[in-house]
């Protein structure tokens, strides 16, 4: 088994970055209300816009219940309209009465005064002053019990019971209404739709999901920096990038870069930006990014022969202490037997370059140079 001290290595050409090109928002589709699709108007693939209708569920059950809310609203409407007439009517008899009461205990008082009168200079009988006293009394008490009424009546509101009715259909009318336009199923927002296996007839779940709206202008890169990149994109507003295959160089806008690396790769988050009015940047896609022009950097490279794989992930062998470390390794560009590695190494780590087909990870060995 010979090693070799992984060191910086001077290469001639574009500092570049693979990057993977995502959606810039990705939202679920759930249904808010069960129901059999009538009409599929969007099919898996299709740019839609936000509130485009992608499905038409049967709605015919919810508008029943609509029409039958409908109809206990003109009940209720023309009964409270009675109620109000009725009211006014009561209103009017009693404050008519309570006049004519009050007219009839003037009149009797009087008359009860002059027999008082009489009475005094012995004009009229005790009976006579005793009979009108007794009609002052009646018509006092009556004069009360109307008031009392009217009082009643106005401090009161013998509507509430038929208006709490309304008010009761009004929101039970707005419930139906917000169902009915649930069982057109939109768009959220402008995009690509995916992940829509839906057809006519099939009988959809409240809460189920029945596709994926993907936003794809402006749409995003994201890529992992090691920290020999970062001070290639630390504090820039823009990063340029291309597609293989084009010789055109595109600009994405950074939006985020990670000021802590992960713990697991080590490398720091980046994120980007970029117009796709064309829709030429699809999800899925690999760019590469551009972190400076051609000319000679120092990155790690190792020999090419060095380097496993284990279900399509690359790694090495480095041995620490007196044991073979496997370590997970990422790998940028290539030129003959000598391979960039942008993560899992650094400079002086003790690398295996040969008999390393025969290794088991943490097995104990006696390198030689």
């Amino acid at each position: 088994m010979k090693t070799v001290k992984v060191r910086m290595q001077a290469w001639d050409s574009a500092k570049e970055l693979a990057a993977n090109v995502i959606p810039s928002l990705e939202i679920n589709i759930v249904l808010k209300v069960d129901g059999d699709a009538l009409h599929v108007l969007k099919k898996r693939g299709d740019t839609v816009q936000k509130d485009d209708v992608i499905i038409e569920l049967d709605k015919k059950d919810m508008m029943r219940q609509k029409q039958k809310l409908l109809y206990e609203q003109a009940s209720l409407e023309e009964q409270l309209t009675k109620a109000k007439r009725d009211l006014n009517d009561s209103m009017l008899e009693l404050t008519n009465n309570l006049f004519i009461a009050k007219q009839n205990l003037d009149d009797t008082t009087k008359q009860y005064n002059k027999t008082l009168n009489d009475y005094d200079v012995g004009l009229a009988t005790k009976q006579q002053k005793e009979q009108l006293e007794s009609q002052v009394n009646n018509l006092k008490l009556n004069l009360q019990i109307l008031q009392q009424k009217l009082d009643t009546l106005k401090n009161s509101n013998p509507l509430s019971s038929l208006q709490y009715q309304l008010q009761a259909n009004e929101i039970s009318m707005q419930d139906v209404d917000s169902s009915i336009s649930n069982f057109d199923v939109k768009a959220p927002t402008a995009g690509i739709l995916t992940e829509m296996p839906i057809e006519e007839g099939i009988t959809l779940a409240r809460g189920q999901k029945i596709g994926v709206v993907q936003r794809q202008n402006p749409i995003k890169i994201r890529a992992e920096v090691t920290e020999t990149d970062l001070p290639f994109v630390q504090g820039k507003q823009t990063v340029p990038f291309k597609i293989s295959g084009s010789p055109d160089k595109l600009q994405g806008k950074v939006t985020y870069l990670a000021n802590v690396a992960d713990s697991q790769t080590r490398t720091y988050a980046l994120e980007l930006e970029a117009a796709n009015d064309d829709g030429r940047l699809k999800s899925g896609m690999r760019v590469q990014l551009i972190l400076a022009d051609n000319g000679q950097q120092q990155v790690v490279a190792v020999p090419a022969d060095s380097i496993l794989r284990q279900e399509g992930e690359p790694f090495v062998y480095i041995v620490n202490g007196d044991h073979a470390e496997k370590r997970m390794v990422k790998l940028g560009r290539s030129k003959e037997s000598i391979q960039e590695v942008v993560a899992g190494l650094q400079p002086g780590d003790v690398l295996v370059v040969s008999g390393q087909y025969q290794l088991q990870n943490m097995e104990k060995v006696k390198p030689s140079e």
